[in-house]
């Protein structure tokens, strides 16, 4: 009989090493310690199907919606912009906030969310990459401009201000053999270097600004996001990537505008739908944009989420904090809005 501590601790190591030796031998591994099976899941347990999920989600966002009229109400004055630095409590004790705090991304993502493209400004946040990556590509070559598609293939994405930098894309370009993207920027001359010549035949470019109008003479010329869909022959966009220096809350109210009255024509019931599954948006407020007022901006924000899009990610921009001298304001945020009433998106597929 083992008595002192020392030799029970050694005849448990004898122990342990023979049952290691004995599950070795039986399963031909030559690790040290066997792989062990999974635990069984309880037929009992419930998981959540893909549209509980998108209604769990919706329930959220529907309270941070009070949440926000709640907040916006209480203050005295009616929340400004901008609101940099935050504001320090007052004679009434109410906290202090800045604009983000009002909008905050509630909605979840029902599917994986991934990072895509390179680290700081340029890459994104894409909900459900692995739903994009799964699908096959289409059998019929991609079209060239002037040549219209027969019908609308594969994932469709947009891009709006590349400025040589198309990290993003060329991630996307690489992991989702369905992909084509249609590029606009009226400042450059075509895409960034990081995308290889093996997926150029998928890239589209025109030297075109995003507008208000659509102004086919200008140089270089503009139009309205509904117009380029037109000349594509697109009525579906999977994916919208804008980044437009300001020019987003002139540029979505007119998409918002045509295709509530496309909506109303065509006699659907209930409020207008965007036909785009998935946003992501670069916004900016702050001295840049005098004209974006808080209630501008809650204005532009709810008419969005009452045509069906939901934030469900953010990430805050502090290239003009760290970089550009007296701008200390966190003025630009990067959100991601998921469309979560247009089961014509790929992520309801899920």
């Amino acid at each position: 009989m083992i008595r002192s501590l020392q030799g029970r601790v050694i005849a448990a190591l004898v122990i342990l090493v023979c049952v290691v030796a004995v599950l070795q031998n039986k399963s031909g591994e030559r690790s040290f310690l066997p792989s062990l099976p999974l635990p069984q899941r309880s037929s009992n347990r419930k998981y959540p199907t893909l549209r509980e999920r998108f209604a769990l989600s919706e329930k959220s966002w529907l309270k941070s919606v009070e949440l926000r009229k709640q907040m916006a109400v209480a203050h005295p004055d009616n929340p400004q912009i901008p609101l940099f630095p935050a504001q320090s409590l007052d004679e009434f004790g109410k906290y202090p906030y800045t604009l983000w705090d009002f909008f905050p991304p509630t909605w979840t993502c029902p599917h994986d969310i991934q990072r895509v493209g390179r680290l700081g400004d340029g890459g994104k946040w894409v909900c459900g990459m692995s739903i994009y990556e799964s699908i096959p590509a289409p059998s019929a070559a991609p079209s060239r401009w002037g040549l219209s598609s027969p019908a609308q293939q594969g994932v469709v994405m947009y891009s709006f201000g590349i400025n040589y930098e198309s990290s993003f894309e060329a991630e996307m370009l690489e992991r989702v053999p369905s992909l084509q993207i249609w590029g606009y920027d009226f400042s450059v001359d075509g895409w960034g270097p990081q995308i290889a010549e093996a997926h150029r035949p998928r890239t589209f470019f025109k030297k075109v600004g995003l507008g208000q109008v659509d102004q086919p003479t200008r140089n270089p010329p503009f139009y309205t996001l509904q117009a380029l869909m037109a000349q594509n022959n697109h009525t579906y966009i999977d994916i919208l990537k804008i980044d437009i220096e300001g020019n987003e809350y002139t540029a979505f109210d007119t998409v918002m505008n045509h295709f509530a009255r496309e909506w109303r024509h065509k006699g659907a019931e209930g409020d207008a739908v965007l036909p785009i599954g998935q946003v992501m948006i670069e916004i900016h407020v702050g001295a840049d944009q005098p004209s974006v007022s808080f209630q501008r901006f809650r204005k532009w924000w709810e008419r969005l989420e009452g045509m069906g899009m939901r934030p469900t990610w953010m990430e805050v921009n502090l290239m003009a904090v760290t970089l550009a001298k007296g701008k200390s304001d966190p003025r630009c945020t990067e959100y991601v809005w998921v469309n979560a009433r247009d089961e014509r998106s790929v992520l309801w597929r899920g």
